[in-house]
């Protein structure tokens, strides 16, 4: 008798989901069908609980707030209100995850994007001292090598002025 040949796939997808099997062509194929076909199901069963972008969601318009020169954004309004440099740095610290896919800008970067946004800033550590104690930015390094990158409350904070920006600048209320 003939021994079956074992066959075996292990799968690790973007989102986190990992996947593994060993056995014959047709069990490896089967269990590998099935798992893609739950992950499937799983994605669009969230994209049907998330809110759309009509119903209360925020509607940032990044391309309409922001422009992007190679590595560089600046934002193309001050926000409403009075809102301080930390405020701005808070928008243009998700415009850099977002449209750069850099989380961990470093503060010479962050200085450059700030001042041509018209926000006049000697150092970062300073105008930036209130956002980390209150936990909104977590900083790293030391510097002109120091980090900075937004934490949950912080994103959520950013999101939040980002659509008011968006709202003054588009004239949607």
């Amino acid at each position: 008798m003939a021994e079956e040949r074992q066959h075996r796939i292990r799968l690790k997808l973007p989102g986190g989901a990992e996947f593994e099997a060993e056995g014959s062509p047709e069990f490896v194929h089967r269990e590998r069908q099935d798992f893609l076909k739950n992950i499937q199901g799983s994605l669009e069963a969230a994209a049907q609980d998330a809110p759309s972008a009509g119903h209360g969601g925020p509607q940032i318009a990044w391309d309409s707030i922001t422009e992007v020169k190679g590595r560089n954004i600046q934002l193309r309004g001050k926000l409403a209100g009075g809102k301080s440099e930390k405020d701005a740095c808070l928008v243009l610290l998700a415009a850099s995850q977002k449209l750069l896919g850099q989380p961990k800008p470093t503060a010479t970067q962050l200085a450059k994007w700030l001042r041509v946004s018209g926000y006049p800033i000697l150092r970062m550590d300073r105008a930036l001292h209130d956002a980390v104690s209150q936990g909104e930015i977590l900083s790293s390094g030391s510097r002109r090598a120091r980090r900075y990158e937004l934490t949950a409350p912080g994103r959520l904070k950013a999101f939040i002025l980002a659509n008011q920006l968006t709202g003054t600048i588009t004239g949607r209320a």
